[in-house]
Order: structure tokens, then C-alpha cells, then sequence
């Protein structure tokens, strides 16, 4: 391996190989070849020196973003390992992040390109909520159901854009800190579970007067079911 033209080479040189080491061997090797951990080691040199620089903790977990690619996105998203690197660096650049909001987020980054929605404001919304004080799990988990809730709107189940920014107002509201640990509350909070576990549902209230319901179940493996959350959108 030759020395790379920077200052403290060497020290860049053994990181970006433990790097491509992890790829190579690691416990999730079985998906990728040596070409695969040799663009991994390539981009992670590129994260190092090119501009802007950023450091071997921002450029390791970036490439372990890529390494996880294969299991956790769905196979019908437009979404694929390369972007998942670069949305990773778009998260870390942003003040508001951290190594575990920003590995969190590309798992969300992933449902919402295979449900194909508008992604556009996901990484301003999922900060805002670390911004708040809620946890990773619990934005991720309020993120899910704000990306359900559109996907209802696109598929004609609800009629008002109010509705998927109201169950997004009220999780920030009400499942931050201890608060999200309640499953008693009127707003739907993971309950201590991981985000993906948690069973919501949503229904919009439609009609004048107000008299229909249209509901929009989500119902994980786990059977950890909630009765209607209502919300009947102001305006």
C-alpha cells in the first residue's frame, strides 16, 4: 500500500485499512468482494482528504452506513448504498446531528425512498426532533409514522397534508424524555420499544359536519396493536 500524499499518512493509511478489513471480514462480509471493499476503502481516503475534510469518526461510520446497505433497505427503493454514504455526510455535516441520530436516520432515509415519498425535508424534520430533545429511537419513530401518514395521502386513504403535520407536532410535543416511555398517552410514542416494533394507527376525521373516520393501520410482526389516534386537522 503506498503512502498517501498528506500530512500523518501513515496513521491515514492504517485507518482507511482497518476500514477495508471490516469490510472484507467483518460480520457483514458475506455481501460484498474485494472490488466492493476496495471502492469502500477508496471513498473512505476520499472523506479523509477531499474537501471538506471530515474525521476518521465521521468517515468509518459513514462507510459502516454503506456495509449495512444490503439488509436494511427494501428492495423496491430507488435508494441504494451510495447514496446512503452521502446522505450520512449530509447528516453529520449538520450541527444539530451525532453518530447515532445519523446512523438512525438512514434506516429512515431507507422506508421513505422505498414507500416513495417526498424525502426532500426528512433530515430538517428528523433534527428538529433530536433539536427538541427526543431520542433517536423516538424520532425515528415519529419520522415512520409521518411517512406512513403521507404514503396514506398519496394512496387516496386520507385527503389533508393537516393531518400528517399534526401527528408530527404532537409526537415532538408529547414523547419526549420519560414521556415516550407512556403507551397510555393520546399521542402513539414507541413505549421503550424500537421504532420498527410499534404498532399506530391514524385516522383522519372527514366530512361536513365532521362525521366520517379513514383510518390507516400499521400493525407490526410483534402484535403490539393501538386502538385509533384521531386527529381532526384545525382549519
Amino acid at each position: 500500500m503506498k503512502r498517501h500524499p498528506v500530512k500523518n499518512s501513515a496513521t491515514l493509511c492504517q485507518q482507511a485499512l482497518i476500514v477495508r478489513i471490516e469490510c472484507r471480514f467483518g460480520e457483514l462480509s458475506i455481501f460484498f468482494n474485494e472490488y466492493d471493499c476496495a471502492s469502500s476503502f477508496e471513498s473512505y481516503l476520499s472523506c479523509r482528504t477531499g474537501t471538506p475534510k471530515r474525521s476518521d469518526d465521521v468517515c468509518a461510520a459513514a462507510e459502516r452506513a454503506f456495509l449495512r446497505c444490503p439488509g436494511s433497505f427494501g428492495p423496491d427503493s430507488d435508494f441504494d448504498c451510495v447514496k446512503a454514504r452521502d446522505a450520512y455526510y449530509d447528516c453529520r455535516d449538520d450541527t444539530r446531528s451525532d453518530y447515532m441520530f445519523c446512523s438512525t436516520y438512514i434506516e429512515i432515509l431507507g422506508v421513505c425512498h422505498t414507500v416513495r415519498v417526498s424525502c426532500s425535508d426528512l433530515l430538517d424534520n428528523y433534527l428538529a426532533c433530536a433539536h427538541e430533545g427526543l431520542s433517536p429511537n423516538e424520532c425515528a419513530f415519529g419520522s415512520n409514522m409521518r411517512i406512513g401518514c403521507l404514503h396514506a395521502l398519496k394512496a387516496g386513504t386520507f385527503r389533508q397534508i393537516a393531518t400528517c403535520d399534526s401527528i408530527w407536532r404532537d409526537h415532538l410535543r408529547d414523547c419526549s424524555g420519560l414521556n415516550g416511555l407512556s403507551v397510555d398517552g393520546p399521542t402513539p410514542c414507541t413505549g421503550g420499544a424500537t421504532w420498527y416494533e410499534v404498532s399506530y394507527s391514524i385516522c383522519e376525521k372527514q366530512g361536513d359536519p365532521v362525521e366520517t373516520t379513514r383510518v390507516d393501520y400499521v400493525k407490526p410482526e410483534d402484535n403490539n396493536f393501538r386502538s385509533p389516534v384521531c386527529w381532526a386537522p384545525k382549519g
